[in-house]
């Protein structure tokens, strides 16, 4: 999810006006959490799920654009790859039976998407690394059609002045270069978003740090990244260094 940008080039002062905006906002925020003048009486959960788009041989279906079109759901975004959506569920209060209700719903709107999905000669499948992701996939027109994405992609090399190595250790080591943030769109995750009072948060921050463990060992997923056997999840350390500014 983002605004559409009108350019992809940013001048000196483009960026100076960017800081002082960020600057801004730290203000504003530190001011907020001075008075916690936040809504924080009613608790709120919503959630993210990025998803990759397949064929039915379950090769990457660079389709994006037509399978949204199909849709037709604004809360089905694009994301960084071309097989690549985003969906994005509307945030609701959190007691009684809101969990039951988030599950049912978004069981029942992906349902729906996959039908929609269907016309365009594509599936939408969830998992953190889509394992047949080859690297003749992220060549060529592998870019979802958003000037914002190809903004971030010339932004990171601007700031980095030369190409990405990736290189990730494993039972079958990856090491190569790239002159793109390609890899990056395929580390896809879902994200939880809860709304909790000030005085709650420190509770809350542990209590998921402690579930952290045991939810990444039931739902790590992506071992295998452009036919290389790596991690058992490999999303965090392909993401770290598919992006970094620094050469």
């Amino acid at each position: 999810m983002g605004e559409e940008l009108k350019h992809t080039e940013f001048s000196r002062e483009h960026r100076r006006e960017y800081r002082r905006k960020v600057q801004l906002c730290l203000d504003v925020f530190e001011t907020m959490l001075s008075r916690s003048s936040f809504d924080f009486e009613k608790p709120l959960t919503g959630m993210e799920i990025e998803c990759n788009l397949v064929d039915s041989q379950y090769q990457p279906a660079m389709s994006n654009s037509e399978v949204l079109a199909s849709i037709a759901d604004p809360a089905y975004q694009t994301e960084l790859g071309a097989y690549n959506i985003e969906f994005n569920v509307p945030p609701r209060r959190l007691p009684g039976r809101a969990a039951l209700e988030l599950e049912d719903e978004v069981r029942a709107s992906l349902n729906a998407a996959e039908v929609k999905a269907n016309l365009s000669d594509a599936h939408i499948v969830m998992v953190g690394i889509l394992p047949t992701l080859m690297p003749q996939h992220l060549s060529g027109a592998w870019m979802s059609e958003s000037i914002r994405y190809q903004a971030l992609n010339d932004s990171i090399f601007t700031a980095r002045g030369e190409d990405i190595m990736i290189d990730i250790t494993g039972p079958e080591r990856l090491s190569l270069q790239t002159a793109t943030i390609a890899p990056e769109s395929a580390c896809t995750s879902m994200q939880l978003h809860l709304q909790v009072s000030p005085a709650d948060f420190a509770n809350n921050w542990n209590a998921a740090q402690v579930l952290a463990g045991p939810q990444l060992a039931l739902g790590a997923n992506s071992p295998f990244f452009f036919g290389h056997h790596l991690w058992a999840e490999t999303r965090i350390e392909l993401f770290a260094q598919a992006t970094d500014t620094r050469p």
